[in-house]
């Protein structure tokens, strides 16, 4: 008999502890410059592009034009581009400074 009791508080104040102290989750902005963006480009918009910028019409694609100037080549989801780059849980895209991509993530 006093097994179970003990068994049975064990049990008890295990599962008080798991709910008394949660995992505490952060919401986290990261950011990607126009490289990171270019791999997303590469992988999922055209294989010749390196560079991409979420500009004001959206995530937009580059390949390497004559002269070394960048061609548009495509555009892209900037939220999938979030989970493309990251493999946190992800909340939403924002267009951050210099055109970058900044992911809002839960870790």
């Amino acid at each position: 008999m006093l097994r179970r009791v003990l068994t049975l508080t064990s049990v008890v104040a295990a599962t008080l502890l798991a709910v008394a102290l949660p995992a505490q989750a952060a919401v986290v902005d990261i950011p990607f410059g126009p490289s990171s963006i270019g791999e997303y480009c590469h992988a999922k918009v055209n294989s010749a592009s390196w560079l991409g910028f979420y500009e004001a019409g959206g995530l937009r694609c580059y390949v390497s034009g004559t002269g070394g100037a960048p061609q548009y080549a495509g555009s892209g989801d900037p939220y999938l581009a979030c989970k493309y780059l990251t493999t946190d849980v992800v909340m939403s895209a924002l267009r951050g400074a210099s055109d970058a991509l900044v992911c809002r993530v839960i870790r």
